[in-house]
């Protein structure tokens, strides 16, 4: 009788470690592919913002060339989609625009360079001028109107 209740209890310590087995399987599996899932996932989101950004930038600096050489008085509006990453937006020397982003990698900067002169009624100092209105994300018009010897760039 003692040699069957031992035979049980073997019994019983083989299912538990067959069922440990397959739970350290489990956990094997899922937590590498939970990894992969997370740090693709992260790589397409910002794949997406810059190819957002990057629409954005050239949308503006094709719009611009394209009213300046229009003529004086000539304007369309631009409806664009600022992503989340970007926190400023600034023009330089007149003839580069450029987006200041976060990433997860830290702070990056995409330039995008107009063949026209651009201005803007926001602030400016020495050869900067600030676009507060592009500086949050969210959906945002536009203004890009033809001056005499520029374009003005600005959100309505």
């Amino acid at each position: 009788m003692e040699k069957s209740h031992q035979a049980k209890g073997h019994g019983k310590a083989q299912a538990s470690m067959e069922y440990l087995l397959v739970v350290a399987l489990t956990f094997a599996i899922i937590v590498p592919t939970t990894y992969l899932f997370y740090s693709y996932s992260k790589e397409s989101t910002q794949e997406i913002a810059d190819a957002q950004l990057t629409k954005l930038g050239r949308g503006i600096i094709d719009a611009a060339e394209s009213i300046f050489y229009s003529g004086q008085g000539s304007k369309t509006t631009l409806e664009l989609n600022v992503p989340d990453s970007v926190y400023s937006a600034i023009i330089i020397d007149g003839r580069e625009l450029v987006f200041n982003l976060t990433t997860s990698f830290g702070t990056s900067e995409i330039v995008f360079l107009s063949s026209v002169n651009l201005t803007t009624a926001g602030t400016c100092s020495a050869n900067i001028c600030s676009l507060p209105g592009l500086s949050s994300s969210g959906l945002k018009k536009v203004k890009v109107e033809a001056g005499k010897n520029s374009v003005s760039i600005d959100v309505i």
